[in-house]
């Protein structure tokens, strides 16, 4: 390949990133302590909405570690509109197959899951000011060790 091509690709690289994530609204993620993620301990994400008009997806992402015990992840999702009407919603993400590999992306012990693709696709918010997203884990142990940290992701369509 020649010079000319390489530095060609080098330029255009930054501009296909953006384009990719261009269209996120919202994007936060909280991180676990090393001992877990306890039972009673829900993460909670605040997006404030100032567009009724537009569809989005809206898609969680989990990333673990080589400690996690469990081929799969049960997770409670409580969405909460401006007006205060409740939307719940239990999620599971298969985490490794069959054969206990893991199915995410990453490198080493630690993965990354989204899950699905989209929990949430092809949602408009009807009011205008702040949503609230609590995420509970759904396992069964008081204290999950393995997860690393849950994210929210809101991408306009």
């Amino acid at each position: 390949m020649s010079n000319i091509k390489i530095v060609g690709l080098f330029l255009l690289l930054p501009l296909l990133v953006a384009s990719c994530s261009g269209n996120v609204v919202f994007h936060d993620s909280k991180e676990f302590p090393s001992y877990g993620w306890e039972k009673e301990s829900v993460v909670v994400f605040k997006y404030m909405a100032v567009d009724t008009s537009g569809t989005y997806d809206i898609i969680v992402d989990i990333r673990n570690d080589g400690n996690y015990r469990y081929q799969n992840f049960w997770l409670f999702v409580n969405s909460i509109s401006p007006d205060l009407i409740e939307f719940k919603d239990t999620l599971e993400c298969v985490l490794a197959d069959d054969y206990g590999r893991w199915i995410g992306k990453g490198g080493g012990s630690l993965q990354q899951h989204q899950l699905p693709v989209s929990f949430m696709p092809q949602i408009k918010f009807p009011k205008l000011g702040v949503y609230k997203f609590e995420l509970i884990q759904g396992m069964r142990d008081d204290t999950l060790v393995g997860i690393r940290d849950i994210g929210l992701r809101i991408i306009k369509k």
